[in-house]
């Protein structure tokens, strides 16, 4: 009766370690519009920069368990921990400013955080089905660099007409 006890608790640990962990786990998500694509692209190339900077050297899960902690609980509170727990409240902050203004300060932009997140988990597990990081930098570039060519071409005066050359000027 005591193996068997202590058999169940195991496996009910195990169960429940498990079920827990994956919370953050690499998925193929669905992008129906240029938002949805901006966002996930996001959080794919920042997930890939932070793996690749402070992860290199750890191949476990933890630091992304605890980088996600932290960016959840940042909506929450501003107690710094460890450096990914600090990291994470940094994101965190960051998703909270672009939620409020819009997405990397667009507010014609919606921030969706479900797929940003996703991108950032994607990236940190080295999930590449579908996107690359590197892809996901190129298309945030382009993207942007598009609005902000519509927006100045919008907002650009037109050009001032001309005087004539003065033909006595040219010739000294």
């Amino acid at each position: 009766m005591k193996k068997q006890s202590i058999f169940t608790i195991v496996t009910l640990v195990a169960i429940f370690v498990m079920v827990s962990c994956g919370k953050y786990e690499a998925k193929e998500v669905s992008l129906s519009s240029q938002n949805d694509s901006l966002n996930y692209t996001l959080g794919l190339a920042n997930g890939a920069g932070i793996k690749d900077y402070y992860m290199k050297n750890d191949s476990t899960d933890k630091p992304i368990a605890v980088l996600m902690k932290a960016i959840e609980e940042a909506y929450k509170t501003d107690v710094p921990k460890d450096e990914m727990y600090k990291l994470g409240l940094q994101i965190g902050s960051s998703f909270k400013q672009n939620k409020t203004k819009g997405l990397m300060g667009d507010s014609t932009m919606t921030f969706n955080e479900k797929l940003v997140i996703q991108g950032l988990v994607n990236a940190l597990n080295g999930f590449e089905e579908g996107m690359k990081p590197a892809d996901a930098e190129k298309f945030i570039q382009e993207t942007m660099m598009a609005k902000q060519q519509a927006q100045m071409s919008q907002q650009a005066p037109a050009p001032a007409p001309q005087a004539p050359a003065d033909s006595t000027a040219a010739a000294q």
